[in-house]
């Protein structure tokens, strides 16, 4: 998984503020903007990173059945719509 589809999986504060911080936003600026008190930044940080660690070290899940084309999958059909025999 990349960092953009990493972060949109993240909850919105989380997401927010790690981009503010990877932004060069300081804390007072995070907890201005995210309406939390400064103390609160380091700790939610922390929680932020970590799940986002966990997202990217996680294996890409599978792609799911019926892709159009594959064989014996729902989509072959759709892929063939039109030809003789299918």
């Amino acid at each position: 998984m990349d960092l953009a589809t990493a972060l949109d999986e993240l909850p919105e504060v989380h997401a927010a503020a790690i981009r503010l911080d990877r932004a060069g936003t300081d804390a007072a600026g995070i907890a201005a903007e995210l309406g939390i008190e400064p103390e609160a930044v380091a700790p939610l940080l922390r929680v932020a990173e970590a799940k986002l660690a966990s997202l990217l070290a996680a294996p890409a899940p599978p792609a799911p059945p019926g892709e159009p084309g594959e064989p014996g999958e729902p989509g072959e059909s759709r892929a063939r719509k039109g030809t003789p025999g299918g």
